[in-house]
């Protein structure tokens, strides 16, 4: 009222007239409680209503990416998947529990490279939160809490992307990895930095883009340890990806092993069918086991007077109720394939027939998987010999693909060292 006085301003309203009197003082100060009793009051009955809702598994904030809000009959405003956001998400979170995506880094490149998924940064690129966000939403998995105001992790009413046992996975591997900052040299430009030994020092090749002095670019791989053989030596991009290409061209099994694979695949599907119902039995007993710990760690927060004590055990009780939650979603669903035989396996089949064709779709993230899954360690190159013999992971071992050159037996005579 000062500052409007110092600046000869008037107050006006339709319904109160300001008086400069003790009287228009008191009605003015009156007033103004009332109202601000009113608002506190509206809010108190929007939390408990909001509250609620949520303790009945609906949300009641704003959509998270990846979901949308429409009228449902019988619950009102729930969230539905919005697609092809949804989707790409799923497998986003899916990948990176699985393994498919080594850091969240790899998801958040992953992200960049669907065009349909909304862009942060220039409508090229996705903040790191934002992917740090997704990982971390029970609301994916189809659950819902509210720690601020005391409600704690339920199921949802909406169609969750992930199931929780992934969601959990998911936890597990950010908290035991490091941070690290995205590399900006790890790019689809060079899908073989970091996955290719140099044969000389056994480290690995760096990569870079070196100017001519026409003024041309050339892409080449070169190996920097100092003091190594081959240091400051560059390879050309497409003399080394193309041995690779080569080598990836010819580790595919004959076609009498690959239908043997199949079969095999077909049996431990049937096997592992009748295995259920030991496994539900399993499950089971763990969830017994888990309500013993939930009431004893109970009976022992009733008993402590000491607050970090208490503290400590209500987070130990909120653990164990997560996995009780795991548990009772895979007693839901135990004996249930979420995919056919078909759906399953294809992809894993298509791969070990000839992860080449995977290789030549061109998606980064999908080169990267190759050289996890097709290799248990790194390639070893060298620029006068070309590509070492590599150590070929299980499946393709198992299976007798092999990279190896056999030559014939020497006609005369050949000595069995012993080491």
């Amino acid at each position: 009222r000062r500052d409007l006085a110092a600046r000869e301003a008037t107050v006006e309203c339709l319904n109160f007239k300001f008086e400069d009197t003790p009287e228009g003082h008191f009605f003015e100060v009156l007033i103004s409680a009332t109202g601000e009793l009113e608002r506190k009051q509206n809010s108190r009955q929007v939390k408990q209503k909001m509250g609620q809702r949520v303790k009945g598994g609906y949300a009641v904030f704003q959509a998270p990416i990846g979901y949308r809000y429409e009228d449902v009959a019988g619950h009102g405003k729930l969230y539905v998947r919005d697609e092809p956001v949804a989707s790409i998400i799923q497998e986003g979170l899916e990948g990176f529990a699985s393994g498919r995506f080594q850091a969240q880094v790899e998801v958040k490149r992953f992200f960049e490279s669907q065009p349909l998924f909304p862009k942060d940064l220039n409508g090229t690129k996705v903040r790191q939160q934002k992917v740090s966000n997704i990982l971390s939403r029970p609301i994916y998995a189809g659950y819902i809490d509210n720690p601020k105001w005391g409600i704690s992790l339920r199921k949802g009413q909406h169609e969750a992307l992930i199931s929780l046992e992934t969601f959990q996975k998911t936890q597990d591997r950010r908290k035991s990895q490091s941070k690290a900052p995205a590399r900006k040299d790890i790019n689809k430009d060079f899908p073989l930095r970091g996955a290719v030994d140099c044969a000389d020092c056994n480290n690995p090749y760096t990569a870079c883009w070196s100017t001519s002095s026409t003024g041309v670019k050339h892409p080449y791989y070169l190996c920097k340890t100092k003091g190594c053989e081959s240091h400051r030596k560059s390879i050309r991009r497409d003399v080394l990806e193309g041995a690779f290409e080569e080598l990836l061209r010819s580790m595919k099994p004959s076609k009498g092993l690959f239908e043997i694979m199949k079969s095999m695949f077909s049996d431990a599907w049937e096997q592992r069918k009748t295995q259920m119902d030991v496994g539900k039995d399993e499950l089971r007993k763990q969830k017994l086991l888990l309500d013993g710990q939930i009431e004893s760690t109970l009976d022992k927060t009733m008993i402590l007077t000491n607050a970090t004590a208490v503290s400590a055990l209500e987070k130990r009780i909120g653990d164990l109720e997560s996995k009780k939650l795991v548990l009772d979603e895979k007693l839901q669903n135990f004996g249930q394939p979420v995919h056919s035989f078909s759906e399953m396996f294809e992809l894993s089949l298509k791969f070990i027939a000839n992860p080449w064709n995977i290789w030549a779709s061109g998606q980064l993230s999908l080169k990267r998987t190759v050289l996890r899954l097709a290799f248990s360690e790194r390639i070893a190159y060298s620029r006068k010999t070309g590509l070492r013999t590599p150590q070929v992971s299980v499946p393709f071992e198992f299976f007798g693909v092999s990279t190896k050159k056999y030559e014939m037996v020497h006609p005369t005579r050949f000595e069995r060292v012993t080491p």
